[in-house]
């Protein structure tokens, strides 16, 4: 007779799986912070056997045991493999009466399983990946403090399986990060020298020697920002971000970052349409509300494709002083919304000349935005459908 698999099981399953393999934990070694937490769980609970069990698609392996030699069994119906699918307590107290386990082989078979109580490991996104379950061979119950302790060493659990994974995406984000910026870093170093070799030969060039020493410029000053954001995420991360507040001319200081940014823009035959109602002042550490709108502007410009619009308007809403940047490059897609704004992430999005990324720049506007008590929103239609950045800024009056 052909089974039937509902779809949706399936792929939620499937889904499931890879969640499972996300995280990295299959096989690895014993770990005495969960060994520690199973024989606790057998200790306060008066159990035999605790176990944190990874449910995989054939079979269910055993992260940590106490009471039990086996690293893994089958993956049979019942039991863990039922868990996965519960959202919390899953509760035999007798498994030989129970029409869910009486065929399990660990109940039928010479292992005698009669009492089976277990709580799912559920990551913060809602995928089960297996158990916290203590056994008895004798039938017994749990009361209500009792199964609040399982619930509560199970929530341990998962708080070190989330932070390790956490640690584990860290590391490689700095990785990938110091690869890049070195690669990013290294294109221009190379180029400076054999510019400076160029200017020798072409002194009888004054174009020539203007245009070398432009390229040389850009170059360099591609570096600063490069190192100025690493640094920036350093300070961000000990905790010092010191503003020097001072009434600042919002519309003034945009006005001024649009003309520093206007030769970029040109040199990609974009247009700038800058607009502002009237001046409007905040309370702002000037440096840093400078950075937080050139990182925005050199974005839309880095972002968009030759030829293209870009508007920066300074506007007033109840109160507040907003500052948007609009673009009409490639877009944010729901995905990029999700990690818009964190560290050493790379969108959908790649920069349209070649120009250089470390990932680092909107996860640092976000920060100083917030250390202005103001806020930072995105808004796009979709892949291609161009970008939109709002800051908000409380206003100051006179």
């Amino acid at each position: 007779m052909a089974t039937h698999i509902d779809l949706d099981t399936a792929t939620s399953e499937e889904e499931r799986i890879k969640a499972l393999k996300r995280y990295s934990i299959l096989d690895t070694p014993p770990d005495g912070s969960f060994d520690k937490l199973t024989k606790l769980a057998a200790t306060l609970l008066k159990v035999p056997i605790a176990i944190v069990s990874l449910v995989d698609t054939d079979r269910i392996w055993f992260k940590s045991k106490y009471g039990i030699e086996a690293q893994q069994i089958d993956r049979d119906e019942g039991l863990c493999a039922s868990v996965i699918f519960s959202d919390d307590l899953y509760l035999v107290e007798d498994a030989i009466l129970d029409p869910r386990t009486l065929a399990n082989p660990l109940v039928a078979g010479n292992f005698g399983l009669r009492f089976y109580a277990a709580v799912p490991l559920r990551t913060r996104d809602g995928f089960n990946l297996g158990t916290f379950c203590v056994i008895d061979k004798s039938p017994r119950t749990l009361n209500e403090e009792e199964e609040q302790i399982l619930r509560d060493l199970r929530d341990i659990v998962m708080d070190q399986i989330e932070l390790r994974l956490a640690s584990r995406t860290s590391i490689a984000q700095h990785n990938q990060i110091l690869n890049t910026t070195a690669h990013d870093l290294k294109n221009p170093l190379t180029t400076i020298p054999v510019r400076a070799d160029l200017i020798k030969m072409k002194k009888d060039n004054p174009e020539m020697v203007d245009t070398l020493c432009d390229q040389i410029k850009i170059a360099s000053l591609n570096m600063v920002r490069i190192i100025d954001e690493l640094l920036q995420v350093g300070s961000m991360e000990s905790g010092k971000i010191h503003l020097l507040l001072i009434k600042v001319n919002v519309s003034f200081l945009v006005s001024n970052v649009v003309s520093m940014n206007q030769p970029l823009a040109e040199r990609k035959g974009q247009m700038i349409h800058f607009s502002y109602e009237k001046d409007l002042y905040v309370n702002a550490d000037e440096g840093k509300l400078t950075e937080i709108i050139d990182n925005l502007i050199n974005n839309a410009i880095k972002y968009s494709a030759p030829g293209k619009h870009i508007f920066i308007r300074v506007k007033e809403l109840a109160g507040m002083v907003l500052i948007e940047v609009e673009d009409q490059g490639l877009g944010l897609t729901q995905e990029d919304k999700g990690k818009l704004y964190q560290r050493f992430t790379r969108l959908s999005a790649q920069p349209t000349a070649g120009e250089n990324s470390t990932g680092l720049g909107l996860s640092i506007v976000k920060v100083l935005v917030e250390a202005h008590d103001g806020t930072i929103r995105a808004e796009s239609e979709g892949k291609d459908k161009g970008c939109k950045f709002i800051v908000e800024l409380p206003g100051r009056n006179g």
